[in-house]
């Protein structure tokens, strides 16, 4: 399981007040608190709190005595494009809450959590803020975790690096912010695509990243690492366009397997080496490379 470190109390604290049943809170920063408070007031909030939690991160609570008009509130400013969300006020809801939005610590370089994670970001070595928008996830899921880990391992900077089925956006932006000079995102999914987009500049790091719907067979690479968290059956499809784009040297993962799968989906990919296979659970995952190509040689007499 992954590492989770604990909200800190300095950013949760107590929150509501005695009539509120629960909480609507965004995830913003200094420049737009004050909108984002008045967008909780206008949207049923009997009232409004900021608070930090970290240098760039400002957390706005609203009050609602209505569960379902908080819901429906930040269901509307979400929307509007506002990273929002429900939370419990107390009890075993509230525990639990807590217990899903807690950091995911990746090794000893990156932890990934929602933009509404009550902790302090000046505890981390570097934060990847991830809202998964309606249907993906910020790392946590072990097909995930086993990819960034080895993105985390094996990233040193200025690889050009792709992402197939990007969902969220979490394997891209990670890539990003540890130092990759270019990323490209891919997905079918439009709301994969959107999400993806929203959180590289959520990220800061738009600059450095192309999202597209375009699909795999017409990307056109080369690229030194791909990451490739998509299934079985896919990566078997895909394996002749994700071998044509990686660069010699260059290095996969390829995960969203059963222990059961990685032998068919490794004969799938007969030009790479298989350097590694990892575990977590029910889940594996490939790690393989490209062979570098050959030193031109030197003509005799020379």
């Amino acid at each position: 399981m992954p590492s989770r470190p604990g909200p800190t109390a300095g950013v949760a604290g107590t929150l509501g007040s005695v009539s509120a049943a629960a909480l609507g809170v965004v995830a913003t920063d200094a420049n737009a608190a004050e909108r984002a408070a008045a967008e909780l007031r206008g949207h049923g909030a009997a009232s409004t709190e900021v608070r930090a939690a970290g240098s760039h991160r400002l957390l706005v609570y609203g009050d609602f005595a209505d569960e379902s008009v908080a819901a429906d509130a930040v269901a509307t400013l979400r929307s509007l494009g506002w990273s929002a969300v429900v939370r419990p006020t107390g009890g075993g809801h509230l525990t639990a809450w807590q217990h899903h939005t807690r950091p995911v610590v990746v090794g000893d370089r990156v932890w990934v959590c929602f933009p509404w994670s009550e902790f302090d970001r000046a505890a981390a070595p570097l934060i990847v803020e991830i809202d998964p928008g309606s249907a993906f996830g910020t790392g946590a899921h072990p097909t995930t975790l086993l990819t960034l880990r080895e993105l985390v391992a094996r990233l040193t900077g200025g690889e050009r690096v792709l992402d197939v089925g990007c969902g969220s956006g979490v394997l891209a932006i990670t890539a990003a912010r540890l130092g990759a000079s270019r990323v490209t995102a891919i997905d079918l999914d439009p709301a994969a695509t959107t999400a993806t987009g929203r959180n590289a500049a959520r990220n800061s790091v738009d600059s450095v990243m192309k999202v597209s719907a375009q699909p795999m067979h017409e990307v056109e690479g080369p690229f030194d690492v791909v990451l490739a968290n998509i299934g079985a059956a896919v990566l078997i499809e895909l394996a002749p366009a994700i071998e044509a784009v990686l660069a010699p040297g260059g290095w996969v993962v390829l995960g969203g397997l059963s222990p059961a799968q990685v032998s068919t989906v490794s004969a799938a990919y007969a030009t790479l080496d298989v350097v590694a296979t990892r575990r977590d659970d029910d889940w594996a995952a490939i790690v393989a490379s490209a062979m570098l190509a050959p030193a031109p040689s030197t003509p005799k007499g020379k």
